[in-house]
């Protein structure tokens, strides 16, 4: 076999620091597409991003060479710093995730 083919698709589901209702629904879709562009940017691929104001479900093709956990801890940290700075100051994701294979 000369090449690798792989389809990884993961529903990912992660909440705000004690389900605070930080994600209002004035910047909700901004924050949607910071985490979109930020999955392009490590790698993966977006392929729809939803949630509600405490919570945000994500549906992303990833590739061999992602480790969930490294790409997890790295689109968390981003999209926090982001929304600490452009809408809410003391927002910050909540530890863990879930993640299903689908």
């Amino acid at each position: 076999m000369g090449s690798t083919f792989l389809s990884l698709h993961y529903h990912i589901v992660f909440s705000t620091k004690d389900r605070r209702p930080y994600v209002k629904s004035d910047w909700r879709p901004q924050l949607h597409e910071h985490l979109g562009g930020t999955v392009r940017g490590l790698g993966g691929v977006p392929e729809i991003i939803g949630g509600v104001e405490d919570h945000v479900h994500l549906l992303a093709g990833l590739r061999a060479i992602h480790c969930l956990a490294e790409f997890m801890q790295e689109l968390k940290k981003a999209s926090s710093i982001w929304s600490a700075e452009k809408h809410e100051k003391d927002f910050s994701w909540q530890e863990g995730y879930a993640a299903f294979s689908v």
